[in-house]
C-alpha cells in the first residue's frame, strides 16, 4: 500500500520540547524533504495543538521550516493509550507512516508503520538524516531495505 500521510511526533523527535522549541540538527533539511516527497504531512503529538502550533510558528519565524510547510501541516487529534493511526483523517492505518521517538505510544499492531527515531534532548545529532533514508525506502516501496542501509550507515558512523 502506498504512503499517503507522514505523521511526525514533535517533542524529542523534531525539537527538544515545546516550551524551548530548540530545533533538532538537520530539521530544516528533513522537513524540506518531507514537504517535497509526501502528499500530506501531519503532526501527531501528545502536546496540546495550540502549544504545538505555537512552537512550530516560532520555528517558522526563525527560518527552521521550509516556506509554506506550516500552512499545510495537519494536526492529528487523538485520545487514548496509543497514537492510533486510525485517527489520521482520510487515510487507513496502512497508508500512514509514523516517525516517533517513544515506542510506548505506538499501537502494537501498527508497529510495522512506525519509523523509530532516537530521542533528542539537545546536542550534536544526525538522526534525521538516517530517518530520511528510511523514509526514502518507504516511498520506493522497500522500507526494510532502507532500514538496513540506515542501520549500516549508523554503524559506520559510530566507528569513526
Amino acid at each position: 500500500m502506498s504512503v499517503k500521510v507522514l505523521a511526525l511526533d514533535l517533542e524529542r523527535t523534531l525539537i527538544d520540547d515545546a516550551l524551548s522549541g530548540r530545533p533538532r540538527p538537520g530539521l530544516s533539511e528533513f522537513l524540506s524533504f518531507c514537504g517535497e516527497r509526501f502528499r500530506r504531512v501531519a503532526v501527531f503529538t501528545t502536546v496540546e495543538e495550540a502549544d504545538a502550533r505555537d512552537a512550530l510558528a516560532r520555528l517558522d519565524r526563525a527560518g527552521h521550516l521550509p516556506s509554506g510547510l506550516l500552512d499545510r501541516l495537519e494536526f492529528v487529534g487523538w485520545s487514548g493509550e496509543f497514537k492510533d493511526l486510525a485517527f489520521v483523517p482520510d487515510a487507513t492505518p496502512g497508508e500512514v507512516v509514523l516517525v516517533d521517538d517513544d515506542d510506548g505510544w505506538v499501537r502494537p499492531d501498527q508497529r510495522g508503520q512506525w519509523v523509530p527515531v532516537a530521542a533528542w534532548d539537545g546536542g550534536p545529532d544526525s538522526e534525521l538524516a538516517r530517518v530520511r533514508v528510511v523514509l526514502e525506502g518507504w516511498l520506493s516501496g522497500c522500507p526494510q531495505a532502507a532500514e538496513l542501509c540506515a542501520a549500516a550507515d549508523r554503524d559506520l558512523l559510530s566507528d569513526l
